[in-house]
């Protein structure tokens, strides 16, 4: 608020939708980040598991997938995303 005015959205950037969108992004990204590390790991052992890394793999291009996929104007899309992954995440990260 400037001087009892509401300034105007920065094309939605700075309004609920916007945040949402970026929530389910961040989720989204600390689940591929996962992915990646799991990846790394398998990589460093003296012997790899070729299927452990492919399933790493897979399982990091399907999510980079939706993510470029997230239409930040489909509200419902974004909060299946959320409500979908965030447990994942959560699991992944506070487990």
């Amino acid at each position: 608020m400037v001087r009892g005015r509401r300034l105007p959205s920065a094309g939605g950037l700075f309004d609920r939708a916007g945040v949402r969108y970026e929530v389910a992004l961040d989720i989204l990204g600390a689940i591929i980040a996962h992915w990646s590390a799991v990846t790394a790991t398998e990589r460093d052992k003296p012997t790899p598991e070729a299927s452990t890394i492919a399933e790493a793999e897979r399982a990091r291009a399907e999510l980079r997938e939706l993510r470029d996929a997230l239409d930040p104007r489909d509200s419902q899309q974004i909060e299946a995303v959320i409500a979908g992954y965030a447990p994942i995440a959560r699991e992944l990260y506070d487990g």
